[in-house]
């Protein structure tokens, strides 16, 4: 459990932190995520048209989600250095880990099948948070160097 605490807090000091806009590897991390999600449903026993409903509308809250917190992401042009940077805001933060702390949840809760096809669902709620986010962050730097 501490070390879950040790890498929560690094994490949320990674997202905190001002960083470089780099358009050319801000999608790694939402091809990753992608590749994770279709490798535990594709590993998943059974998957009914009801799970699939629940996979689109977490994806959707995610993708909700991403816009919000695409919004709420502080750019900023550094004229003297000619870059971009970024940084997360607190509330983007408490969605992220509220998102974290309920898939942790659902997975605590037990192993029927519905809890397991829920803890499967959660899991398009980061990835259309990432996605929508970084596409956000992509347009607004678009706009910001012309």
């Amino acid at each position: 459990m501490s070390s879950y605490l040790v890498v929560l807090i690094v994490m949320i000091l990674l997202m905190l932190r001002e960083k470089k806009v780099r358009p050319t590897r801000m999608w790694i991390i939402p091809i990753l995520l992608i590749g994770i999600t279709c490798t535990s449903i594709l590993s998943s026993d059974k998957l009914s048209p009801r799970s699939y409903m629940l996979f689109f509308i977490c994806l959707t809250i995610g993708i909700g989600i991403g816009i919000w917190r695409g919004k709420l992401e502080k750019i900023r042009v550094h004229h003297e250095r000619g870059i971009v940077t970024t940084q997360s805001s607190i509330a983007g933060v408490i969605v992220f880990l509220g998102i974290l702390i309920l898939r942790l949840l659902a997975v605590k809760w037990g192993k029927e099948h519905a809890v397991i096809s829920l803890t499967n669902a959660l899991m398009f709620i980061p990835l259309g948070s990432v996605c929508a986010r970084r596409f956000i962050i992509y347009r607004r730097y678009k706009q910001l160097t012309g």
